[in-house]
């Protein structure tokens, strides 16, 4: 019975100590990677754990369908500058010199059609740390980065420079590789169409925002938020955890925007990113070409609305957003640069095509698209910015139970209760000693003794467990760990007291 107690004891322990301190995933993956590989340009086979780093590409390539007249291979480079492809079945070449790079393709895919094309799908290391050893591949395979469960295919841009393709319509700078998850997060992340608010800024408006969207009756949009500019900066702090579209021209740090009546006026974006981050609240900026602001007239009395934006806020992500918002047939490339602590900036821009036709330049000197939007009453995106929580907050603000509070707070408070309940034989003795249990006697009718039972049941739950479920377990642990190592003593004074003759 001792060894049981302690067997819960050690389990309630882990259990808390799961609880409290953040669980470090993909472990055996890590011991993975550190397993020896052979090498020299042989081709041998090897289970997935063997892999090492090439790992989670080898699983990948393994898992895709087979293409005929193509053969994809998953690729690495270790520390040393080697290359180590994997097959589908599992079979590893290293290749250290350029001979042996070309016998790579015969090695692992002798079936293939001689000059067939390849496909590697490349490990982050290999891109992001080994990413100079790129040139020893052919120029005309086919490359992708594995990144987790999903592949994308890269773009060479200029002589060294690449990109990954997230969409058809979505292109990712590869410069830093933190930033390069930082971003794919982002683009993946559900989209919560009623967190995001369409904010009108229009002088004499009102002063604050409420923190719950307003939608229409008949269409259950959510309504435009109009707000006075000079109120923009104190008034986010009600949208707090939720994000501020705003949009106007937008020329260096300058938001240009032109209220209902009135001139145009204009904005401070460094100031209102700090507002922003102050309060909490992902910013999201459209650069428009016109300056009028959505919800309002133009000078037709027609309403201004921001091309795409109904249908961009229907999207299931993030990245289905900016693509609606970019436009049809249209290109984005996304880059994400470091902000304050917490915080990243991540713009979208329309992808330079290699000649623009001689229409977009006219365009352009004219401002044909400014002119355009004034006359439709829709204003088209040229770029986005979004200054908003890097993913290891957003993780931690969406591990929460009750808002408002760290979650780290929350997951002890639940562990030491955990803890309280298995160490019930520590924690209720103390307890007792603490509050005694109340007498029938005491009191004059059923009602106040059972609220009496009830508040001090509640205040033990808590109040007092999450005090000292913790200490409770570890003394409970200590207890049990005692009995252990005293148990074969007590066993022995037993058995004496059995076989001693009786004293007469």
């Amino acid at each position: 019975m001792g060894a049981m107690r302690f067997a819960l004891g050690a389990l309630g322990l882990a259990v808390c100590v799961a609880l409290v301190t953040p669980v470090s995933a993909g472990w055996l993956s890590r011991i993975a990677r550190e397993a020896a590989e052979g090498g020299g340009g042989v081709a041998s086979k090897s289970g997935k754990s063997g892999l090492g780093a090439l790992d989670n590409a080898a699983v990948h390539v393994a898992g895709l369908p087979k293409v005929t007249g193509g053969t994809a291979l998953a690729a690495h480079v270790t520390p040393e500058g080697h290359w180590k492809f994997a097959n589908r079945e599992g079979q590893v070449f290293t290749a250290a010199t350029p001979e042996e790079l070309a016998r790579v393709g015969a090695a692992l895919a002798p079936e293939a059609a001689p000059g067939g094309r390849l496909a590697y799908y490349l490990s982050e290391d290999a891109v992001f740390s080994q990413r100079a050893a790129l040139k020893d591949l052919p120029r005309d395979a086919d490359l992708h980065v594995v990144v987790g469960d999903e592949a994308f295919k890269l773009r060479r841009v200029g002589a060294d420079e690449l990109a990954a393709e997230f969409r058809p319509n979505i292109v990712l700078s590869l410069a830093d590789r933190a930033l390069f998850d930082e971003t794919v997060y982002r683009l993946t992340r559900s989209l919560n169409r009623s967190n995001i608010r369409t904010l009108a800024l229009e002088t004499g408006g009102p002063q604050r925002l409420s923190s719950a969207p307003r939608f229409d009756p008949a269409t259950k949009a959510a309504l435009v938020d109009q707000v006075d500019p000079s109120a923009l900066p104190a008034a986010l702090s009600g949208l707090k955890g939720q994000t501020a579209m705003i949009s106007g021209r937008i020329e260096g740090n300058v938001l240009t925007f032109r209220s209902t009546s009135g001139p145009e006026q204009s904005l401070d974006i460094v100031k209102l990113v700090k507002a922003a981050e102050d309060a909490d609240v992902n910013l999201l900026l459209l650069s428009t070409g016109a300056s009028r602001q959505p919800g309002g007239r133009n000078w037709l009395w027609q309403t201004v609305e921001v091309a795409g934006l109904d249908e961009a806020l229907k999207r299931a992500n993030f990245a289905d957003f900016l693509s609606a918002l970019g436009g049809a047939g249209s290109e984005l490339t996304i880059k994400a640069a470091p902000s304050s602590h917490g915080r990243i900036v991540i713009s979208a821009l329309p992808t330079p095509a290699p000649s623009a036709p001689i229409t977009d330049t006219v365009g352009s000197w004219i401002g044909w698209d400014s002119w355009l939007g004034e006359v439709t009453g829709h204003v088209a995106v040229k770029s986005i910015e979004v200054f908003a929580r890097d993913q290891e907050r957003e993780k931690e603000l969406d591990a929460r139970i009750l808002p408002g509070i760290p979650s780290g707070i929350q997951f002890a408070y639940l562990g030491s209760i955990v803890a309280g309940l298995i160490a019930w034989q520590v924690t209720f003795s103390w307890w007792k000693s603490i509050w005694p249990p109340e007498q029938r006697q005491d009191y004059a009718g059923r009602l106040g003794y059972a609220a009496a039972r009830l508040a001090r049941f509640l205040a033990c739950l808590l109040v007092f467990l999450p005090l000292a479920g913790i200490p409770a377990l570890l003394w409970l642990g200590v207890q049990q760990l005692w009995n252990m190592i005293t148990s074969p003593i007590r066993a022995v004074r037993w058995l004496w007291d059995r076989l001693r003759p009786a004293r007469v």
